[in-house]
């Protein structure tokens, strides 16, 4: 794990070779589609109103083009993601300006514009599945890995909000939002499948079917129905420090293996919607986590996810639209710790947390006034029952049992003001009952000038705030944590000018700079030579920086994509853990012979601080498609193809200095519709 200083020149020049390659492999992908650009049979003014009439639903609640959306927001389409390859969510996301992924071996958490505190669980960043809130009552968690309940098969697009929403969402968006549209039945008609096989044993299957009646009185019908599962071995993960008498030479074999299994499945009759979701995922750890014996067979974490929904949406009555939705949802985690109680008598430890919450909401919108589009609503989430549970197997003891219930519910509305034919104005506001007993007050404006019908310039700004989950506030294990009821909410204020400009039919391009401040910030505060730690309210912390993007997509079919970013993060002054000064990516998909597609990632994350400096790492991801006939497509995907020895910053808990990232891995994918 320890590199000595002598090995610096070796880890630059392997860095500095692996840039290179990553480079030239994107101008082999970028030359010949730009060359190829001007020479489509399209009509450029079709390409160019398709898009600027791109649409979100995620900004205000209702469908809007992104450039007229009172906030910056960014879409990652099904197409791309599929033809890349993507299975999570978390894929999705990362290939999007500003955000990165990281994990401990455990758990794969978003960070966004510098922020990925480990251990947070993702709590700063809003989760929704066609605007059903995903973020659990238990930790506030919705990780874009195998445990979000829904694979990026299923994803019609992917819309990220940046910057404080809870004028709209309430609680948890303080950085952003990150809304997955599903796929409905006319999406994906009939029945598909696809199968993969991988390096460590991977193995995945999905099926899925589609149907529509295609009516468009208001009355049709739709369904989609998806499920998938998932095996796979892992690495063996080699950690020398820690060595003990169940791994003498700090290997961990077979000790990372994960199975996972989901189901989707979505109904619409008419004006009526209804939606069940549900995974599970069972991860064997091998990190040595919170004191675990190295090495010892039987530590593992399983997370269990399930939420049915029933909504409305009416159709427009004159000026006047409402719509509903109720929703009941459940979180469970059992963790499993074989802990050193003098070998081979190991103590076995258990967490049983879990939750069930039931969701409400009610909205409006109203057109009476001209140039004024009005929402306004409310919504209530009534945690029914949540337990936090922890004992010991044998001898049996429980060490701690704490039963929760609570309520919180927000009223909120929003006008958006058509200022003249160039300006816009959007005023928000939002009243939040926390489970905290407190008020929270989360106000929102954005000023839009549209110089043109192809550019926007945008000024927001705006108040998020975040209350301390059930975990932070109550659980205690005399292990690695102590509760703190007495913690209070997180606020956050944004403020960020945007520019979005279609430079042809073919070519966007945008840039943002923004700042954000946050107060009382919930942090997990390990003392020095301590091993157990406590969620406590820090003093202040902020973000600043810069995104710039670029998107082209030729008529020829040849795409691509690419974004910078520069980032100063601080806590009381200091730069905080995993977070980097800069984040590069792109990824580029090419059009072959007939039926051939090559596409490409490139992922290039700035050195982070944590217990040691993490390096900066530059990924690269390949793969190839062939479409057999019109039914069928094989495809070969290559992660980490230049096999980088890459590192991400531990989370609490974990006694390592730095956790290594996948290594290279071959997927070998089959799908097929019928």
């Amino acid at each position: 794990m320890h590199e000595s200083s002598g090995a610096l020149p070796a880890r630059f020049l392997r860095c500095r070779r692996l840039f290179l390659n990553s480079l030239s492999l994107l101008l082999l992908l970028l030359v010949p589609a730009l060359a190829q650009a001007d020479h489509g049979q399209d009509d450029p003014d079709e390409d160019l109103a398709r898009l600027l009439e791109a649409q979100v639903e995620s900004v205000s609640r209702y469908a809007e083009s992104t450039l007229d959306a009172p906030a910056v927001v960014r879409v990652f389409p099904r197409e791309d993601a599929r033809l890349l390859g993507h299975t999570t969510v978390g894929e999705m996301l990362q290939r999007l300006p500003g955000g990165y992924l990281t994990s401990d071996r455990s758990y794969t958490s978003f960070g966004l514009r510098g922020f990925n505190r480990p251990g947070d669980y993702n709590s700063r960043t809003l989760m929704t599945i066609d605007g059903y809130r995903v973020n659990d009552v238990i930790y506030d968690q919705a990780l874009p890995d195998n445990t979000f309940p829904l694979p990026a098969d299923w994803v019609k697009r992917t819309e990220l909000i940046y910057g404080s929403a809870s004028s709209v969402y309430g609680g948890n968006a303080l950085f952003g939002v990150a809304n997955f549209v599903t796929l409905d039945g006319a999406d994906a008609p009939g029945a598909a499948a696809r199968v993969s096989f991988g390096s460590f044993g991977t193995r995945r299957a999905m099926a899925q079917y589609g149907y529509s009646s295609g009516q468009a009185d208001g009355y049709s019908t739709d369904v989609f129905i998806g499920v998938m599962g998932l095996r796979s071995r892992g690495e063996d993960l080699s950690f020398p420090e820690l060595a003990s008498p169940a791994a003498p030479d700090g290997v961990a074999r077979g000790l990372d293996g994960t199975r996972q299994h989901g189901l989707l499945a979505k109904a619409r009759l008419g004006r009526w919607r209804v939606t069940l979701a549900a995974s599970e995922r069972d991860k064997n750890i091998a990190t040595g986590e919170f004191g675990t014996v190295f090495g010892a067979d039987g530590t593992r974490y399983v997370d269990g996810y399930a939420f049915g929904e029933l909504a409305w949406d009416g159709a427009w009555r004159a000026d006047l639209r409402t719509s509903a939705r109720i929703s009941v949802s459940t979180y469970r985690y059992r963790g499993r710790y074989v802990l050193d109680e003098g070998e081979p008598a190991y103590l076995i430890n258990h967490d049983d947390l879990r939750g069930r919450w039931l969701g409400a909401e009610w909205r409006l919108q109203w057109r009476r006034w001209t140039n004024h589009a009005v929402v306004a609503g409310m919504d209530l989430r009534r945690t029914l029952n949540a337990r936090l549970h922890n004992f010991d197997e044998e001898p049996p003891a429980v060490v701690q049992d704490v039963r929760v219930s609570s309520t919180g519910y927000g009223f909120f509305a929003q006008d958006q003001m058509r200022l003249s034919e160039r300006w816009s104005l959007t005023l928000g506001a939002r009243l939040d009952h926390a489970p905290t007993h407190n008020a929270e007050f989360s106000p929102r404006l954005a000023l839009v000038w549209r110089p043109g019908a192809a550019q926007a310039w945008k000024l927001s700004a705006g108040r998020a705030f975040r209350s301390p989950n059930l975990s932070e506030r109550y659980y205690e294990d005399g292990v690695s944590q102590v509760a703190n009821p007495g913690l209070r909410s997180e606020s956050i204020r944004t403020v960020e000018l945007a520019w979005e400009h279609a430079l042809d039919a073919h070519t966007r391009v945008s840039a943002s700079v923004y700042r954000y401040s946050l107060s009382n910030m919930i942090d997990f505060v390990l003392p020095e030579g301590e091993d157990i730690g406590q969620y406590q309210n820090i003093s202040r912390a902020g973000t600043t920086g810069i995104d710039t993007e670029v998107e082209h997509s030729a008529s020829t079919g040849w795409r691509w994509r690419a974004s910078a970013s520069v980032v100063r993060a601080r806590i009381n002054g200091e730069r905080p853990h995993n977070s980097p000064r800069w984040l590069m990516k792109g990824h580029a998909l090419a059009p072959l012979a007939t039926g051939w597609w090559l596409g490409a990632e490139l992922d290039a994350l700035g050195a982070r601080r944590g217990p040691q400096p993490v390096e900066a790492c530059i990924i690269v991801n390949g793969v190839l498609r062939h479409a057999i006939g019109t039914r069928q497509e094989l495809a070969l995907r290559v992660t980490n193809l230049g096999d980088a020895a890459a590192y991400d910053v531990p989370t609490p808990g974990l006694s390592v200095d730095r956790v290594p990232r996948a290594r290279r891995a071959f997927t070998l994918d089959w799908q097929a519709a019928f």
